[in-house]
């Protein structure tokens, strides 16, 4: 019994399968009477049977309990009487992985085939076949599968400033029992893997496909972040390091990455806007404080597109400007969104992407 996260299924490249059974025959390429003649001198040397094997892996793609999904094994060995090995080999288009999209796990069959063809040598040579073949089939489970991410769109570069709507492909989002299989969806920062942006939320739409809303803000411009989907079953594959044999990236040996637009020089008079804390205040009132550079003290602030109700000055005043503002109404709604400020002059800030809410 495969355990979540440890099953074959979520296997790097290629697997070897050890097949235990009894009665396993080598494969062999026979001869008759090689090398003699008769009195004739006409040669009596002719092929005689041969013995090969095959195995085949049969996956369940759809949860009805029977397999429907044949993955061919390569390097099919005999060993012994009672040992026949084999590979997954990773598959053409997804160099990192041996099972195809369509497989999440589960239990399956490993049918091992072995054929015996014609040839004087073999006793079964009067059926009308000349040859026959023999199988035995076992029951193994490969595990349930981490959830795969082919794609996140767009890619970018991006303004990461606005919180972004990304929709990602993949598969095994939705188990083929109907379970959902993505409790969480973020991004790493390739330079500093230190540094994890959670999705604000995300929906599961299909097995294949999830909407994932990211507010990555201004202070990442020029980051690159890689794509992850985790659930009980595991984290999707992206790797940034070498492993062995096995690409970078997913099973396609594609990173899947999104990237910011690199940061915009602005002039040191414009308003800027550096963070932003929804709490409340003495009387209960949810308070949205915004901090930031060169705010005039006459400027006005929009959420998502939204005025608040009340805008007044909290923090130090300096020649005009001032360092924080308190909002208070009408903003609850819109978050979490972009934050604007606008001078008095019509100078407005670079949207601040505020990842509150009121709760």
């Amino acid at each position: 019994m495969a355990t979540p996260t440890a099953g074959i299924v979520n296997a790097l490249c290629n697997v070897t399968l050890n097949v235990v059974g009894c009665g396993i025959i080598p494969n062999e390429t026979t001869i008759i009477c090689q090398g003699f003649n008769d009195q004739t001198g006409l040669p009596l040397q002719r092929p005689g049977k041969t013995v090969t094997s095959t195995m085949v892996f049969n996956c369940d793609t759809n949860g009805d309990g029977i397999p429907d999904l044949a993955i061919p094994l390569t390097n099919v060995t005999p060993v012994n009487g009672n040992l026949v090995q084999g590979t997954l080999a990773v598959q053409p288009t997804l160099p990192g992985t041996a099972f195809p999209l369509a497989c999440c796990g589960g239990f399956g069959t490993v049918v091992t085939t072995t054929t015996f063809t014609a040839g004087n040598n073999n006793i079964f040579n009067l059926l009308p076949t000349g040859g026959f073949t023999r199988t035995m089939s076992c029951t193994i489970d490969i595990g349930p599968r981490a959830p795969v991410i082919i794609s996140a769109s767009p890619s970018g570069p991006i303004d990461c400033s606005n919180c972004q709507d990304l929709l990602i492909t993949g598969g095994c989002f939705i188990l083929p029992n109907g379970t959902t299989n993505v409790t969480s969806v973020f991004a790493v920062d390739i330079a500093n893997s230190a540094k994890v942006i959670q999705a604000t939320r995300f929906v599961v739409l299909s097995p294949t496909l999830l909407d994932a809303l990211f507010c990555f803000g201004s202070a990442n411009a020029g980051h690159t972040f890689l794509i992850f989907a985790s659930g009980p079953n595991g984290t999707s594959r992206n790797l940034s390091a070498a492993s062995g044999t096995c690409p970078l990236g997913n099973e396609q040996g594609i990173q899947v990455t999104v990237k910011c637009n690199a940061a915009t020089t602005t002039t040191s008079d414009n308003p800027e806007i550096d963070a932003c804390n929804v709490g409340r205040d003495s009387s209960g009132r949810f308070v949205l404080t915004v901090t930031g550079k060169n705010l005039d003290i006459n400027g006005s602030l929009t959420v998502g597109g939204v005025s608040p109700k009340k805008l007044k000055v909290s923090g130090v005043i300096t020649g005009g400007t001032t360092t924080e503002f308190k909002a208070i109404g009408k903003f609850c709604g819109v978050m979490p969104a972009s934050l604007v400020f606008t001078n008095s002059n019509g100078k407005s800030s670079v949207p601040f992407a505020c990842n509150q809410t009121c709760e």
